[in-house]
Order: structure tokens, then C-alpha cells, then sequence
């Protein structure tokens, strides 16, 4: 931060000016673009691709950051990423030790109020993926009836998927990460596993070895609309967060991030 040229002006004169031009963290977001402002994006420790690539324990790509490089560029920000435990990522957005965190939904974050979360930003699809080989007895959902079925621990699913972990009709087999299940599934460990369209896309765009050895029950299990949770304590406006959102979808710029990151533009 530049300090003020004030010449002999009193120490304590020198303080106020000094107040009125660099306001505190929470009247940032009235600056005008620039002065090296930053926002804080909280990012999970256990997030992989396509949402999130990590090196040498920095995030260095996938989705997530690109839309929020390009939130803060468009909203005249420098953008930061911070990594956080599953358990931490609501507490730091409530208290204001994060900025934004995007890839959400208010039923993951019941703590923030509904009012902090933005537009939609893109929509994941839940599906069921199968190994190829068994695409000729896999054919819907029921034939998965009574068959070990691969989740994410700590996830919540769509009702209807929940229903059937909780009746017995599937048989919930939770994994630390989609990788993990990933894996499982080509182990033939479960029969099939729980995941969005996302991360299919992506491991068939970048592996011909998961191209050719995964198929996706047709079958909807469920969409859901990802936002952004903006804290309560962010230097960025709700009106501008949208604003950013709304131009990024207007020119395109999510799809492209979109097939970029994933090798589709959607499902």
C-alpha cells in the first residue's frame, strides 16, 4: 500500500487521511478497480480435476480457478486461493477468513445465509458410471438393486439416491475422493459408482485407457446448480459478484472454461 505524501502534516492528521483513502477491509469493495486488492477463494483440500489441480501443494488450475481468475480480474482483483480441510470451509466463509468459495450449493453450506450465494455459475450432473464390459447387464437403475455402489464420504446426493442408500436398494460404499472410486470401479470393487458428468468427461477427454473402459447409465439421477458463497465479510459486492457472472455466461467465457478444463461444454 503507497502511503500519502503529506509533507510535515501532523502524525495524527496523517492517520485520518490515511483512513479516508485506504478504507478498511470492508469498504474495499467501493475502491475503483485496482490498488492490488485481493480475494480470497477458499479451495478443499481434497478437491481434484477437472474442479481443481494442485502442485507442489498449490493450486495451479482446473475450473474452480479458472472462473474465480477470472471473477477477480473482471471485478479488479488479484486472486488468492487458500487451501482448507473439508471441516474448516464453512467456519472461515462465516468468519470472514475466506473471501468466496465456488463449486457450491446452500445445502452444503447451511450456515451461510441463502442471500450470500450467487447466480449459478455452471450445473453439474449426478450420474452412475459402470465399466464398459458390463454394459450388457447394467442397463438401469434397477439392475443395480442389492449391487455395491461407490460414493463419496461425506457427500450428499440427490433424495432419490439418498433413498436408496438408507432402504437397502443400493448398497453405499463411501470412498475418501472420485479418484478413489475411480478406482474401485475399475478394481471391480463396486459394481458402479456416483459421480457427475464433470469428472466423466474429464477422464475420457484426457485417459483413453477411462475412455474406454467407462459407460454412464442413461438415466438422470440428478442436476445441480453450482454457485458461488460469498462471505459476509468479502470486500466484493453480491450486486458485482453476479455482474461478473452474468457477463461471463453473456460472452461465453464459462463454456469455454467449461470444455477447457473438462473437454466438453456440458452435458
Amino acid at each position: 500500500m503507497t502511503r500519502p505524501n503529506l509533507g510535515g502534516v501532523p502524525c495524527l492528521a496523517v492517520l485520518v487521511a490515511a483512513m479516508v483513502l485506504f478504507p478498511m477491509r470492508g469498504a474495499w469493495a467501493e475502491m475503483p478497480p485496482g490498488g492490488g486488492r485481493t480475494l480470497v477463494f477458499a479451495i478443499l483440500e481434497t478437491d481434484q480435476p477437472p474442479l481443481v489441480t494442485l502442485r507442489d501443494g498449490q493450486v495451479a488450475g482446473g475450473l474452480i480457478k479458472a472462473i474465480g481468475d477470472e471473477i477477480a480480474r473482471r471485478t479488479g482483483y488479484r486472486p488468492l486461493y487458500r487451501l482448507l480441510p473439508r471441516n474448516r470451509l464453512e467456519s472461515d466463509l462465516a468468519e470472514g477468513m475466506v473471501d468466496l468459495a465456488c463449486g457450491y450449493s446452500p445445502d452444503w453450506l447451511p450456515r451461510l445465509p441463502a442471500q450470500r450465494f450467487s447466480i449459478p455459475v455452471f450445473t453439474s450432473r449426478s450420474v452412475l458410471v459402470i465399466r464398459r464390459a458390463d454394459a450388457g447387464r447394467l442397463r438401469s437403475l434397477s439392475d443395480l438393486a442389492g449391487r455395491p455402489v461407490g460414493a463419496v464420504l461425506g457427500f450428499h446426493y440427490p433424495p432419490e439416491v439418498e433413498a436408496a442408500f438408507v432402504d437397502g436398494t443400493w448398497q453405499r460404499e463411501d470412498a475418501p475422493s472420485a479418484e478413489s472410486n475411480f478406482l474401485k470401479l475399475r478394481n471391480r470393487r463396486v459394481d458402479a459408482i456416483l459421480t457427475t458428468d464433470l469428472e466423466v468427461d474429464y477422464r475420457q477427454a484426457t485417459d483413453q485407457g477411462w475412455a474406454d473402459t467407462l459407460a454412464t447409465l442413461p438415466q438422470p439421477v440428478g442436476d445441480h446448480e453450482e454457485h458461488c458463497a460469498n462471505a459476509a465479510r468479502s470486500p466484493l459486492s453480491m450486486e458485482a459478484l453476479d455482474a461478473a457472472i452474468t457477463a461471463l455466461q453473456a460472452d461465453g467465457t464459462l463454456t469455454r472454461l467449461r470444455r477447457d478444463t473438462t473437454g466438453r461444454a456440458g452435458s
